[in-house]
């Protein structure tokens, strides 16, 4: 692999990853209004819906935090590419 096919497959890769947590949002955001619009349980069922809920999120959170940071180290690579051209 040469000097230049390295970037084009970082870059491929932070897309690939951007697609899949944007469907994983998308997903996931669904399931939670469908399950808030529907449900009709009450007490323990709640609370564990809720909790199970509040998961869901964390997980949304955790995948575009883990974006973020490969972006971010991508930049860097950039950065140091143009630094020496």
């Amino acid at each position: 692999m040469n000097h230049n096919e390295e970037p084009a497959k970082s870059r491929r890769r932070f897309t690939e990853r951007l697609a899949c947590t944007l469907v994983f949002t998308v997903l996931q955001l669904w399931a939670a209004v469908v399950i808030v619009v529907r449900f009709d349980g009450v007490g323990v069922v709640a609370l564990a819906v809720a909790l199970v809920l509040a998961g869901a999120l964390v997980a949304v959170h955790d995948a575009w935090r883990e974006v973020r940071s490969v972006r971010k180290e991508l930049d860097v690579e950039i950065r140091e590419d143009l630094v020496r051209l």
